[in-house]
């Protein structure tokens, strides 16, 4: 045993000193904030740098301008006058980041107002670990 446990995998790796693989910047959109820090910290175990955590449709475009991330999880539901894919459209009218919708209503519901959003991916809630893991690679590589 090496006195490690008990802490994120992040920070084991980091005072083992193992290079992380994973180094994407990733900007959360997310309006309940347990789930947001759960997010943050699934995907910081997983050696991603989380940027920032959202929860305001308004203030998504000036969380982006700050933290420049790689990859942009969104919820659509949120908290003021912009929903996610609105919040999406004013990212996508300026930087060609990928988002990831992460969203309790199905593709479905929504579909007919993403495709100006390209290259999206979308995940209905509860996510899957790996899965949100293999689209975050995927659109960082452009394989999406």
């Amino acid at each position: 045993m090496n006195g490690l446990t008990g802490i994120s995998t992040r920070a084991r790796l980091f005072l083992e000193g193992e290079i992380l693989e994973k180094t994407a910047r990733v900007l959360i959109v997310e309006d309940e904030p347990i789930l947001g820090l759960e997010l943050k910290e699934d995907l910081q175990d997983l050696g991603y740098f989380v940027s920032g955590v959202v929860d305001d449709g308004d203030m998504v475009m000036r969380a982006f301008l700050v933290d420049r991330p790689d990859v942009v999880l969104m919820d659509i539901k949120l908290h003021g006058f912009r929903d996610g894919i609105d919040s999406a459209l004013q990212i996508r009218g300026f930087y060609p980041t990928p988002i990831i919708f992460l969203s309790s209503y199905s593709e479905a519901e929504v579909g007919d107002r993403l495709p100006r959003i390209a290259p999206y991916a979308f995940l209905q809630k509860p996510y899957e670990l790996d899965r949100l893991d293999g689209l975050i690679s995927s659109l960082i590589k452009g394989s999406v």
